[in-house]
C-alpha cells in the first residue's frame, strides 16, 4: 500500500465557515509558507448566492507570514457565478404561472394547468408546496432524469419542508448545474458551489515572497470556507550515476 494522502500533503483550514460581509478588499486568509512545498491549492466552497451575485477569488503572495506588503499574484484568479456550475441550488415556488419554466443544464421544466411527467411539464394549479412537490416528481421522473443525464448531469431534486425545491449532483465534483428560471415566480439560489485555484511556488512575483494567501470579495450576503492543501513532487529528485544498479519492485 502506498503512503497514505495525508502522509504526503499537508491541509490546513485557510478561512473558517463565515459570511463575506467585510469591507474592500474582501476576506484575506492566513498565509501559509511555500518553502518546503512545490504547489499549493486553495479550495473554496461558498453558498447563499442570490442570482446575479458573485465571489472573486484572488492567489496572494507575501515575503511575510504575516502578509504585510503582500499583493495579488498575476493570473492567480478566478470567479464563481452565482447559479452556474454549482452542486447545490435550490428553487422557490410562489404563486406559478402557466407557461413559466425552470432550466437545469439547458434542460426546460414547464409549468402548466395538469401535469405531463414525459413530456417535462409539471403541475401548477395547487398551493405552492403542491406545485413544489409537482416540480421535484417532474425533474426525478424517468423523462426528466434521462434528459438530465443526456445533458451531462445527475441530478435530484428534493423538497424537505415548505416550496422550495433543492437541486443536488449525484456526484459532487464531478457533475454541476447552471439553473435559471423564466416568469419571475421561481427563485433560483446557490446553495453550494466549488472552486479552487492552484499554484507552483514559482508563481509568487519574487523569490522572496515564499508566503502565499487567498482573498475572497463578495457579496455580504454570501459564506464560504477555504482549506489550503501544500504538496507536489520533491523539490528535488537526483539522477544517480552508477556502475550498475537494480530495484525490488
Amino acid at each position: 500500500m502506498g503512503a497514505w494522502l495525508s502522509e504526503r500533503c499537508k491541509i490546513d483550514a485557510a478561512i473558517e465557515y463565515q459570511i463575506l460581509a467585510t469591507p474592500a478588499p474582501g476576506i484575506i486568509s492566513r498565509y501559509f509558507r511555500m518553502d518546503k512545498y512545490c504547489k499549493a491549492v486553495f479550495v473554496v466552497t461558498v453558498d447563499t448566492m442570490a442570482a446575479a451575485a458573485q465571489v472573486v477569488c484572488n492567489l496572494m503572495g507575501a515575503a511575510v507570514r504575516t502578509g504585510v506588503g503582500g499583493a495579488a499574484i498575476a493570473g492567480g484568479t478566478c470567479t464563481i457565478t452565482a447559479n452556474t456550475n454549482a452542486t447545490v441550488v435550490s428553487v422557490a415556488l410562489a404563486t406559478v404561472l402557466v407557461g413559466d419554466t425552470v432550466t437545469i443544464n439547458g434542460v426546460v421544466f414547464t409549468a402548466a394547468a395538469a401535469p405531463d411527467f414525459p413530456n417535462l411539464v409539471f403541475d401548477q394549479s395547487g398551493a405552492d408546496a403542491a406545485d413544489a412537490a409537482s416540480l421535484a416528481a417532474c425533474i426525478n421522473a424517468a423523462a426528466g432524469q434521462a434528459a438530465l443525464l443526456a445533458a451531462g448531469g445527475h441530478i435530484t431534486a428534493t423538497v424537505l419542508a415548505g416550496s422550495t425545491v433543492t437541486l443536488t449532483v449525484s456526484e459532487a465534483g464531478s457533475d454541476v448545474m447552471t439553473v435559471t428560471s423564466v416568469g419571475g415566480t421561481m427563485t433560483v439560489a446557490t446553495v453550494q458551489a466549488i472552486a479552487y485555484i492552484e499554484a507552483e511556488d514559482t508563481a509568487a512575483a519574487t523569490p522572496a515572497s515564499e508566503w502565499m494567501a487567498i482573498q475572497l470579495i463578495g457579496a455580504a450576503t454570501s459564506h464560504a470556507s477555504v482549506v489550503c492543501i501544500r504538496g507536489g513532487p520533491a523539490r528535488y529528485n537526483p539522477t544517480q550515476q552508477v556502475a550498475a544498479s537494480d530495484t525490488d519492485e
